[in-house]
């Protein structure tokens, strides 16, 4: 019965494992694309590589070549993307975003069809079936898929294609998909020069040894110390011109003491690279591909400088499995997972049980991927988390209030759908104050016309947010003459000298009030009063509440303000949540005895029906959410709130 089974599989893979393989790579293909889709259309990429990619190619077609907007700067004097120039003429045709994004998807999925070659050839079609569908439901590979754009996720596909020619001993066929791999980043020398060693290790004749030896060490330091820094703007803020040796100075102060440390040290270089949170790391690489491929370590050896790379570096997001950082090393799991099978199946007994073997390893494989929340197996989760809702289009209409030729700075996630123009600039510089990768100061370009800024954008909170932040950002906007345009909640569209807007946070007197009050919380701040009128952006209801403030004395930690409306019947209708003076503007720093008047522009729920509602207000503690006391028990409700009356809402 077991014989019969087995050989009933292996007949079905025979017929239909070179069709089914396109079927699987289809359905990955079309998977990522449209949540990278819904994920492009919910302003969903909080970093600024898509954007830079965006720019890169759109700037090279437009007149401006290679120009890396966020360095001012042609791209190669940070990375030698050979592979624009493949891409570039793609571009040309579909000039959109998502052209590149449905691109990486792409490109992720038919790596899986070279790996089935190679399988194919060292096992047989069950094997390699299986093998390539644990390979598109590699956690490393969604998480990749999704995180941003990356020029160097398609260096998998090329090895893949290069390690099937090396087996098939195509010399030719094997030196242009190296080649290919070479023109996605400078440190795929790295592996091409561990190809010779591989090959040395194989038996392979002097070329297979001599030419990726030779093309991998003139690549990495003709890229390294040639081009690279003949093409960096100002190579002498760099070490040696390379600005990410910024990560390894720990190791020494320049390539090759970085190299002796690591020869000469070895037990100090141990302990740097394997701590516990990187050993977690390789877990979490092997343990979705069944750590089988441990049983046949050899081509495991080839990734081994990149593995370094990864471990030896300060940045923590180097050893993670949910960025980009893995992909010159998934080819080689995966390959060296076809040769322990290889290895495994040459046993016999094994070999009697090579279907319920295979399929143990795929049901481990995918145990531990859905472990890891894999986006393969929780994709659904994903389109609930990129939902095109009403925020999702009113920060679209935003983007949409700025003339196409316009020099722009933002946030992150706007950086995407503004990549097509030539002046663009990031926020994060402001925030940080410097120059990426420098101590040099940073200066905004004279020229900036828009800002379009979310307060609350996660990376503009926590990794681009150091102390001097709300100094620089506030400085930013005081001495720039930036007046509102538009807003939306805690996302607002500044314009340089705006005639008809004013500024975020600006100085007043309590004779400009409509509403007065005179509230004293918590010994802190006192709650002067208020403004507020109904208005419409391009058909969504925005309320512009002004409230004033006065500081009674400087108070630990930061502030949140929330505004509660009530029904007619005192039920909660909606809630915003707000950090007091977006976060640039901290309590500690309002100068005493002075009236603040803060604009908010609430969005409205598109559902909320016309009446009349109650208003409450509070402050909270942002470090541990804690209400502020109202010291004037006259102004508040029975929970504390202060009572703002009512207000008719069309």
């Amino acid at each position: 019965m077991e014989k019969k089974f087995v050989k009933i599989v292996d007949k079905f893979c025979e017929r239909f494992a070179d069709k089914i393989i396109w079927v699987f790579i289809s359905l990955y293909a079309i998977i990522f694309s449209y949540l990278s889709f819904l994920k492009y259309y919910s302003f969903g990429y909080y970093d600024w590589d898509f954007a830079s990619d965006i720019s890169v190619l759109w700037n090279s077609i437009h007149g401006k070549i290679f120009y890396y907007p966020f360095l001012e700067q042609s791209i190669f004097g940070a990375h030698i993307y050979l592979i624009i120039l493949l891409l570039i003429p793609v571009y040309m045709i579909f000039q959109h975003p998502l052209a590149i994004l449905f691109l990486q998807s792409l490109f992720l999925g038919l790596a899986a069809y070279p790996l089935y070659l190679l399988a194919k050839s060292k096992l047989n079609r069950v094997f390699a079936l299986m093998i390539s569908l644990v390979y598109l439901l590699y956690p490393p590979v969604g998480f990749m898929n999704l995180f941003e754009s990356h020029f160097e996720i398609y260096v998998i596909f090329f090895l893949f294609f290069a390690l099937y020619y090396f087996e098939k001993e195509k010399f030719s066929k094997f030196l242009i998909f190296i080649l290919l791999a070479l023109s996605c980043k400078e440190n795929v020398s790295f592996v091409v020069f561990m190809f010779g060693i591989y090959a040395f290790i194989r038996k392979r004749s002097k070329r297979w040894i001599l030419t990726p030896l030779i093309l991998g060490v003139v690549w990495f330091f003709t890229a390294v110390k040639i081009i690279i820094p003949y093409f960096a703007k100002d190579a002498k803020l760099y070490n040696e011109g390379f600005m990410f040796t910024a990560y390894y100075r720990h190791l020494g102060d320049n390539i090759f003491d970085m190299a002796k440390t690591i020869i000469m040290h070895p037990v100090l270089t141990i302990r740097y690279a394997f701590t516990a949170e990187k050993l977690f790391y390789i877990y979490d690489l092997f343990s979705p591909a069944g750590f089988i491929g441990f049983l046949s370590p050899a081509v495991l050896l080839i990734a081994f400088p990149v593995f370094l790379q990864n471990l030896l570096s300060s940045v923590a997001t180097h050893t993670k499995i949910y960025y980009h950082y893995t992909a010159l090393i998934i080819p080689f799991i995966f390959v060296s997972v076809v040769f322990a099978f290889k290895r495994l199946l040459n046993y016999n007994r094994v070999y009697k049980y090579r279907i319920l073997l295979l399929f143990v390893f795929v049901v481990i494989c995918a145990s531990f991927s859905i472990s890891l929340k894999a986006p393969q197996f929780y994709f659904l989760n994903y389109i609930k988390r990129y939902q095109i809702n009403d925020l999702a289009r009113q920060k679209k209409k935003l983007i949409e209030m700025i003339p196409r030729e316009a020099s722009v700075i933002s946030t992150f996630q706007f950086l995407p759908q503004l990549a097509h123009r030539h002046d663009l600039s990031s926020m994060h510089l402001v925030s940080t104050g410097f120059r990426m990768y420098t101590n040099v100061a940073y200066q905004p370009p004279s020229g900036l016309e828009y800002a379009l800024i979310d307060f609350n954008e996660p990376l503009m909170r926590n990794s681009f947010f150091p102390t001097q932040a709300p100094d620089n950002i506030r400085s930013f906007l005081e001495d720039g003459g930036w007046k509102v345009m538009g807003a939306v909640d805690d996302i607002i569209l500044f314009k340089k000298n705006y005639p008809s807007g004013h500024k975020l946070v600006e100085m007043a007197s309590e004779e400009d009030i409509d509403n007065p009050m005179h509230v004293n919380i918590a010994g802190q701040l006192t709650f002067l009063g208020y403004d507020v009128d109904e208005m419409n952006m391009d058909g969504d209801r925005i309320l512009h509440f002004a409230y004033y403030w006065e500081s009674i004395k400087i108070g630990p930690g930061e502030l949140g303000f929330f505004i509660h409306f009530l029904d007619a019947n005192g039920n909660l209708s909606f809630t915003k949540t707000h950090t007091f003076a977006y976060g640039v503007y901290p309590s500690k720093d309002m100068p005493e005895q002075q009236v603040i008047r803060e604009h908010y522009y609430i969005s409205l729920p598109s559902g909320l029906k016309s009446g009349e509602y109650r208003i409450r207000v509070g402050l909270f503690a942002l470090a541990n959410r804690a209400v502020l006391p109202v010291l004037d028990a006259k102004t508040i409700d029975n929970l504390g709130r202060v009572i703002l009356g009512n207000i008719k809402i069309d």
